[in-house]
């Protein structure tokens, strides 16, 4: 199985499950992280605490992507403002470039970055806008286990409008009371880990230059696919 570009659809709309202190969970706040006096280092989550949250903003999230009310291009905005708060994508993509990192000029390191941000969120925002379809019906947490000291996962089954049932894995990292999702496994497929073999391979073969080229033109295809409709 290949990693399928529409399932981000599927992977990131429950991510804000994920996040205790994004501005729909702002007053959720836990209470290891509520207590803690200043300066202090916080505490880390329990798993009982990670269980809760992200039972409770799955249900909440639900009921934001399915706002009737919202406009296409408000839907957007808070889909790519989710989206950069809830995954670690800079980690990802130097993880991705594999040794074209070390390789790559600061200069280069720049623009490869912005690519890959720019790609990662506008392939998510422009799947589930455009297809309704593979909109996020429901959201049932399976369970939560830690990974090590700093990572967990959340295991879930997502269900579509389309009537797909999909099982869907995060890897999520812990750094002071915050939640940001490293890594998503769909049927067992690694984003991360297919991205890595595509995108390194790319770059050992042809340069860090070439997989800038090559995010470039499949953002550019995407718009012009988005302004067709």
């Amino acid at each position: 199985m290949t990693f399928r570009p529409y399932l981000l659809t599927a992977m990131f709309a429950p991510l804000l499950a994920l996040l205790p202190l994004h501005a729909h969970a702002a007053a959720q706040v836990s209470p290891s992280h509520a207590t803690r006096g200043p300066g202090e280092e916080a505490p880390k989550t329990t798993l009982k605490e990670k269980e809760e949250y992200a039972h409770h903003f799955a249900q909440m999230v639900l009921s934001i992507i399915q706002d009737p009310k919202k406009s296409m291009g408000d839907r957007k905005g808070v889909l790519r403002d989710a989206f950069s708060k809830s995954v670690d994508i800079d980690w990802i993509a130097r993880f991705v470039l594999g040794a074209g990192w070390s390789k790559a000029t600061e200069e280069q390191r720049e623009r490869y970055m912005r690519a890959y941000r720019k790609y990662l969120t506008e392939t998510y925002v422009a799947n589930f806008a455009e297809n309704p379809e593979k909109r996020i019906a429901d959201i049932k947490v399976q369970n939560v286990h830690d990974a090590s000291d700093e990572d967990f996962t959340v295991r879930t089954e997502m269900m579509l409008a389309n009537q797909d049932n999909l099982e869907v894995q995060y890897l999520v990292n812990e750094s002071d009371g915050h939640y940001r999702v490293r890594d998503i496994a769909i049927e067992n497929v690694s984003l991360i880990t297919t991205h890595r073999a595509e995108l390194s391979q790319l770059a050992a073969a042809k340069g860090v230059e070439h997989v800038i080229d090559e995010l470039q033109t499949r953002l550019e295809r995407m718009q012009n696919q988005q302004a067709s409709f």
